[in-house]
């Protein structure tokens, strides 16, 4: 079986190059993108943005072993901090109770039809 010869034309091929230049990401394509209106040039950042972030931050990278010293908690503050959360547990007991005894009320009787005349 003889193939079948697949012409395109000159103006396709080029637009087939220029997108595939814009989706790499070329310079050049860039450049063709942003005078034709196609794509934008990043816009500066607002001044209150530049001044609430760090010139340079000092990013943590992932697996690193930096460590850091931590106040240590006294036997005060974990009783303080275990009479706070026993509190709670017990007030969420309760409201899941109040919550399991509102859900347990029977349902209401149906109306009573009116005698038509």
């Amino acid at each position: 079986m003889p193939q079948a010869l697949i012409r395109t034309s000159p103006k396709v091929v080029c637009a087939a190059a220029l997108l595939g230049m814009l989706l790499g990401g070329c310079e050049a394509a860039r450049g063709v993108a942003e005078f034709t209106d196609m794509a934008t040039k990043p816009a500066e950042p607002k001044p209150f943005v530049l001044e609430t972030r760090p010139q340079n931050p000092n990013y943590v990278p992932v697996g690193s072993t930096i460590k850091r010293d931590a106040k240590r908690k006294t036997v005060d503050e974990f009783k303080k901090l275990e009479a706070e959360l026993e509190a709670k547990r017990i007030s969420n007991e309760a409201a899941g109770t109040q919550a399991q005894s509102l859900g347990k009320t029977p349902p209401p009787a149906p109306a009573q039809a009116q005698p038509t005349n």
